[in-house]
């Protein structure tokens, strides 16, 4: 191929399988193509970035060449009943230089519960007839197809994530707003959702466009501030028990934040309390 061809994708192989016998694969040394498998009906337990995990309906796997893959499909029968529940599952293998940039570009996560989105569902029927066929240009209109499947894997996913980053997100939001009069940190912020401080400032700052610490210090003062106007606690207690460590950095964010420092504020503005 020289520069000036485009590069290419190539289906070397696309179908629908069902599976009511127990079923093994494993390439423990690692795959030569990329494989994309969708899960259809039933359950199964697949490799998945080094660990086995039970794959379920809507779980999609992309593995790219030289990962390990390995898949134990173990049909059951149904409740009550000889009959066997089928596992069944959309697959496909392929390579090629486009597919090679696309996944090193997108950098995508080998598992995704992307459900059944009817373009994917009919673009991978497509391919699958379309790989039946012996016709001419079918190597160009497999090609487009791939392409066209890839893409929309990928604008799926994105869409799975950021809905699950907001949701992260609000999780991170309420866990704050229950324990902000608490000496948090960022790691167990973070440790309450089970991501890393980094994913989560990320996924926060996205979400509600401040940091975790800056909401922390917004439940805070919020907090302290209802504590100066309706309460008699002396001022180093309010500080104290709503989370700030230090009774000099909580006078100064909150004169940044109210205009007045908390003792002159609770003079100006506190409701019947006295305060002598």
């Amino acid at each position: 191929m020289t520069n000036s061809e485009p590069r290419r994708s190539c289906v070397m192989y696309a179908n629908y399988f069902t599976h009511t016998k127990p079923h093994s694969v494993a390439y423990k040394d690692g795959l030569s193509f990329y494989l994309f498998r969708l899960q259809a009906e039933g359950t199964c337990r697949a490799l998945v970035a080094g660990t086995y995990e039970t794959i379920i309906p809507g779980d999609l796997l992309i593995y790219a060449p030289d990962q390990p893959y390995e898949l134990n499909v173990q049909p059951r029968s149904a409740p009550g009943s000889d009959a066997v529940q089928p596992v069944a599952d959309y697959f496909l293998i392929g390579n090629g230089e486009w597919l090679d940039a696309w996944w090193k570009d997108k950098g995508l996560p080998a598992k995704t519960n992307i459900g059944f989105d009817d373009t994917v569902i009919s673009l991978w029927k497509h391919i699958i007839n379309e790989k039946k066929k012996v016709m001419q240009n079918q190597e160009e209109i497999m090609d487009y197809l791939l392409r066209t499947l890839c893409l929309t894997l990928e604008q799926v996913i994105q869409t799975k994530q950021r809905a699950k980053g907001a949701d992260t997100a609000y999780k991170l939001k309420l866990f704050i707003e229950h324990h902000a009069h608490e000496p948090l940190s960022l790691e167990e912020i973070s440790a309450s959702v089970g991501l890393s401080v980094s994913r989560c400032s990320y996924l926060f700052k996205a979400a509600f466009g401040q940091s975790l610490f800056a909401y922390c210090i917004d439940v805070r003062l919020k907090l302290a501030q209802q504590q100066v106007l309706y309460s008699n606690l002396a001022l180093e207690q309010v500080a104290e028990k709503t989370g700030f460590q230090s009774y000099p950095h909580f006078c100064r964010v909150f004169r940044e934040r109210f205009g007045h420092p908390p003792g002159e504020y609770r003079r100006q503005f506190g409701f019947g309390i006295n305060h002598d």
